[in-house]
């Protein structure tokens, strides 16, 4: 087996765990982060379709 140069699943794992541990102590801040992204890159947020 070859070794590898760069292991995309482990980055991505690193950054999941380390977004996890960010935001488990504070979910406002995600919803915040979230909402300035949305603004940012013009998207509109999904509406549950129990809600409407």
């Amino acid at each position: 087996m070859k070794n590898k140069k760069f292991d995309a699943v482990k980055m991505m794992r690193k950054i999941r765990d380390n977004l996890s541990r960010k935001y488990a102590d504070n979910p406002e801040l995600e919803e915040k982060e979230l909402s300035e992204i949305r603004k940012k890159y013009k998207i509109k947020e999904k509406q549950n379709r129990a809600s409407g």
